[in-house]
């Protein structure tokens, strides 16, 4: 596939059928890359759809999806840019440069079935009033960026640099972009430009230490909430966002600060318990550790988790205690990055040819590198 401009109004092209599932973004050691599609709402068994599947010979990585599209950041001749693509379509645009002088520390994307939009966010901005923190906007409406100053909000310190393979991908929810930052969630509103921050459930006081970490952290949306995933030494534990109606938990609780901390634990499984009862699958795939799990994705009504382990992505169900193996991939030596997942939605499959269906109880080869 061919980084090329295209009509914004293809690009948006878009029907009122749909499917959830997972990304996979390959990238091979030359650069190039394969991105294939996972539905995983079967229950049977995740289905592998190469009817959304594209492959580029450009290196690229992927930054956000949303409601069907990709975000993308790439190279067109020297220049860095970003790339919007729709995989339904095959079409793709190209961003125009934005004027910056700080240094870009988000990066988001919004989509509501009609118009997209790219969020920068802008950190280190002498012209910025709100404590070094702009915000920059493309819309696909008029083609053009904005800038919004954020008010009343105290972005955290941040590292001076941080490994972009272990960051979070950002997450759209409920009208809003929600990013992992600095040990809190900023959430930007798109209707109204709204900017809030609250602090995460394993935020601790030295947050630019998590940035040489290698302990994994994923935002995700289930039956219309936020989760927030992430794994430590202990194991993996997911909380859910409250939302405003939810404030009276605080009644329950005298020192819940609702404005602060806005968090409920929902799951939460001891690595000692976890491994216990899923030896046979740890021999076969992978050594054991804890850093090497990284959350892509959580169902609330499925109660399910998706896993990314070297090697393989599996799903565990915290009623039942099962795990089930939902594809494998090669990676060279140990580098297992080279293997990324993202939660996305599709829209608009008609007559959509599902090519393999990867069953419980057998391995399937996902990618050849």
């Amino acid at each position: 596939m061919n980084m090329e401009h295209k009509n914004f109004q293809s690009l948006c092209t878009t029907s009122h059928d749909s499917s959830e599932g997972l990304f996979c973004h390959y990238q091979f050691e030359n650069g190039s890359s394969q991105f294939v599609f996972l539905d995983v709402k079967n229950e049977n068994g995740a289905i592998l759809d190469h009817s959304l599947s594209f492959f580029t010979e450009n290196f690229v990585q992927t930054l956000a999806s949303c409601n069907g599209l990709i975000l993308l950041s790439g190279y067109s001749g020297d220049q860095s840019c970003y790339y919007v693509i729709n995989p339904l379509t095959k079409h793709s645009i190209m961003i125009p440069e934005a004027c910056i002088q700080g240094h870009v520390v988000r990066v988001g994307l919004a989509f509501d079935g009609y118009k997209f939009e790219v969020v920068l966010v802008e950190a280190g901005s002498s012209n910025s009033k709100s404590n070094g923190l702009e915000l920059h906007i493309f819309s696909s409406d008029n083609e053009k960026w904005r800038q919004h100053h954020p008010i009343n909000l105290t972005i955290p310190s941040l590292p001076e640099f941080e490994f972009q393979e272990l960051g979070t991908p950002p997450l759209y929810s409920n009208g809003a972009i929600h990013w992992e930052i600095g040990g809190y969630l900023l959430v930007y509103r798109v209707q109204d430009s709204h900017c809030e921050l609250y602090e995460l459930p394993n935020y601790f006081d030295d947050w630019s230490w998590q940035s040489t970490m290698t302990y994994r952290r994923g935002l995700s949306e289930s039956g219309g909430s936020v989760y927030y995933c992430y794994t430590d030494f202990d194991g993996f534990h997911v909380w859910g966002l409250l939302k405003e109606h939810d404030d009276h938990l605080g009644f329950f609780c005298p020192s819940y600060d609702s404005k602060k901390f806005r968090w409920r634990l929902v799951n939460s499984v001891m690595h000692e318990v976890f491994i216990s009862k899923h030896q046979h699958f740890y021999g076969t795939f992978c050594d054991w550790e804890p850093y090497k799990i990284t959350p892509i994705a959580y169902s609330e009504q499925a109660q399910t988790i998706y896993l990314q382990l070297p090697g393989t992505v599996v799903s565990y169900n915290f009623d039942t205690g099962n795990l089930r193996s939902i594809c494998t991939y090669s990676y060279p030596g140990i580098n297992f990055n080279c293997c990324s997942f993202l939660s996305l939605t599709t829209s608009g499959l008609h007559n959509v040819q599902r090519e393999k269906e990867l069953h419980s109880d057998g391995d399937t080869e996902l990618i050849y590198p």
